[in-house]
């Protein structure tokens, strides 16, 4: 086999940044309608080509040659002798310095998500994006593997033995006269809205560091197919430093590539699409006569989360604050509000219609956690189909109009957010619940008892799982009540843990600020068009994306179409029938 690697230059700290929305989008494939779906058949490589892991149950061998090293892959050299767990994140060795990146190291930090990094202390661990002290690498929440590959900071020297974001696990190290090993049994997330399963995997990968600086990886389980393996030694920025890194396909090198300094290979999925192109191609095929653009495939894409966010592209509103408007990116003369970014995998947990026999049961904000009380809230002692991608779209087109207001209250302007999500302390009650008789807002917030003592126990959280409906303060600014509906509400500040009461609610400290839907007038104007002037009917366009020349599968199409059956449920539902939605995209 030929092997291949490619030269790229290591220029400049951090990831690549992600391309405005304002770019304006193109058309890239073809746009038929099957029944109720709209189908999207891309062009060809429209997503260019995935490059999946092809590691397992082996071992790649990085040998130092002169400063760089020398690279092969042979069958699995598996220690099983583990040692001891590791508590924490630091490694410090007693009886040999590792050499790498021209010096010789007695301490390192061990990542959670399979990496090592050298040269930054534990104090100085940062949280990832998702609030975890990690402790190796880290990756932007949105980051592209392909291309985060080619770009980790410069900052501290690293080795990436499988870097994958989200990973969770034990992580054991044992050091001997002339190596340390290293072992991460890891799993991928899963249970929760944003995972691709609701069962726990195996990831077993072990990295052997020995006293004369080669450096072995060996695979022994891996069921995650995405992931970057290498190795980043630090490069001089100071000195302009333009060093070639070498991104090669590991199991396809020779004995005569190389050597090597800075060489890795980046494991992904099918690159991400832009939102642009995607509404686009189907605006410019079908006509501007979707409000909203919701997409699904058969296929992954290079994102560490199943769910998509969406993308702003407005509307003529005023008075619901600073919201983007942007329609003619989208190909659009300004009906197309608000779409989904990217196409969901139809084997994510979103796509589930109910959470599979034996799932285990989670954490407050999985849904298999609710899965018993949901059953018993319903005549036919199941739970409503499609929570998760209910929870989804509720939530991500609701940013049409929420989270950007602020209220003005004594003549101070406050913030009831951090855009584009409500405030977790904003008293934001569903008016019109979808599943339970108490829930809070989808965009954020909670629901607040006020104990008339200083504290106040939060009946509900703002995360939206399972799904949940709209405040009267959303659906003032969504323009289906009238400000006269909108109860006064309060914005908790300073909260301060008080423990929990008889039934595990979490209880604070907190002071309390009171205000009214005219303080959100005083401070952003009155919304216009009004309650009585407001678009009250809306079309959803529910689009099945396929590789070039590809059919949508069966199961595709039946979830897809599971889905927009129950949007217009749960929007007729979570609207207090102030408002219809359709499905219809010719």
């Amino acid at each position: 086999m030929v092997s291949r690697i490619v030269i790229v230059l290591l220029a400049g700290v951090g990831l690549t940044a992600a391309q405005p929305v304002s770019e304006m989008g193109h058309s890239i494939g073809a746009v038929s309608t099957h029944g109720n779906l709209i189908v999207l058949d891309l062009d060809q490589d429209a997503l260019g080509r995935a490059n999946l892991f092809d590691l397992a149950h082996r071992t790649v061998r990085f040998a130092p040659a002169g400063t760089g090293y020398r690279v092969h892959v042979e069958n699995l050299q598996w220690d099983g002798n583990l040692g001891p767990e590791l508590r924490g994140s630091s490694i410090a060795l007693h009886r040999f310095a590792f050499p790498f990146s021209g010096k010789r190291w007695n301490t390192f930090l061990l990542g959670a998500t399979g990496s090592i990094r050298f040269g930054v202390a534990e104090s100085d661990i940062k949280p990832d994006a998702y609030g975890k002290m990690d402790g190796g690498v880290s990756l932007g929440r949105f980051d592209e593997l392909a291309q985060a590959a080619s770009t980790l900071s410069r900052d501290a020297p690293a080795i990436c033995v499988f870097l994958k974001p989200r990973l969770s696990g034990p992580r054991y190290v044992r050091e001997s006269a002339d190596r340390v090993v290293i072992t991460w049994d890891l799993t991928e997330p899963f249970g929760n809205i944003l995972d691709f399963t609701w069962f726990r995997t195996v990831n077993r990968f072990q990295a052997v560091l020995h006293a004369d600086g080669s450096i072995d990886m060996s695979y022994q389980d891996v069921a995650a197919r995405d992931g970057i393996v290498g190795l980043y030694p630090a490069v001089s920025v100071s000195r302009g430093d333009n060093v070639a890194a070498a991104r090669v396909h590991f199991s396809s090198l020779t004995p005569k590539d190389g050597p090597f300094r800075t060489v890795y290979e980046s494991f992904h999925y099918l690159a991400v699409p832009r939102g642009q192109d995607l509404s686009c191609t189907v605006v410019n095929a079908l006509g501007d006569k979707f409000d909203f653009l919701a997409y699904y495939a058969d296929f992954r894409i290079d994102n560490q989360e199943a769910t998509s966010p969406s993308a702003p592209i407005g509307g003529d509103v005023a008075g619901i604050g600073p919201v983007a408007h942007n329609p003619e990116s989208y190909c659009s003369r300004g009906r197309l509000q608000w779409a989904l970014g990217q196409p969901v995998y139809v084997n994510a947990n979103e796509m589930a219609e109910w959470p599979p026999a034996g799932a285990p049961v989670g954490g407050r904000h999985d849904l298999t956690f609710y899965a018993r009380a949901l059953a018993e809230s319903t005549s036919n002692a199941r739970a409503l189909p499609y929570d998760y991608a209910m929870s989804s779209l509720g939530h991500e087109f609701a940013h049409r109009w929420s989270a950007y207001v602020t209220a003005r209250v004594n003549g101070e302007r406050i913030p009831l957010g951090s855009w584009p999500h409500w405030d977790r302390g904003l008293q934001a009650r569903v008016a019109f619940p979808y599943e339970r008789p108490v829930e809070a807002s989808t965009i954020g917030g909670g629901v607040w008892q006020d104990n008339l003592d200083g504290t106040y126990t939060q009946l509900h959280d703002g995360y939206f799982v399972p799904a949940t409906g709209y405040s009267y303060l959303d659906l003032y600014l969504m323009g289906f009540i009238s400000p006269a509906e909108v109860p006064d509400f309060f914005i908790l500040t300073n909260l301060e843990s008080a423990g929990t009461d008889a039934l595990g609610r979490p209880v604070f400290k907190a002071q309390r600020k009171r205000m009214t839907i005219q303080d959100v007038i005083a401070a952003e104007g009155p919304r216009v068009p009004d309650v009585d002037h407001s678009q009250r009917a809306f079309n959803t366009g529910f689009v099945v994306v396929v590789e070039h020349g590809h059919q949508p599968s069966q199961e595709l199409a039946d979830r897809t179409d599971g889905i927009r059956q129950q949007w217009m449920y749960y929007w007729d539902r979570v609207t207090g029938h102030r408002s219809s939605m359709t499905t219809d995209p010719r």
